[in-house]
């Protein structure tokens, strides 16, 4: 079972890394036909889209990496504390 967490607890890193990476591309002028963009929004955009429906964009600023970032890392403490325990 610990290998199960620790699978988990890595494809979680890597998730939030790439909505990092996500929100650094928002910033620039990057071709949205480009393959790599397109597969960085094919994955991120499934656990985007359900938080832009709850909390829409507040005075112009989308918080939805935000809240998806805390939400990841809250995931990633619960399965550390499995593991370790």
């Amino acid at each position: 079972m610990p290998l199960l967490f620790r699978i988990a607890h890595y494809a979680l890193t890597v998730l939030s890394w790439m909505l990092i990476a996500t929100a650094l591309i928002s910033w620039f002028p990057v071709d949205p036909r480009n393959k790599w963009v397109r597969a960085l929004h094919a994955i991120t955009e499934p656990v985007l889209h359900p938080i832009r429906a709850i909390i829409p964009p507040i005075g112009g600023i989308s918080l939805d990496i935000f809240v998806a970032l805390a939400l990841l890392w809250l995931v990633q403490r619960v399965l550390e504390q499995a593991m370790y325990s």
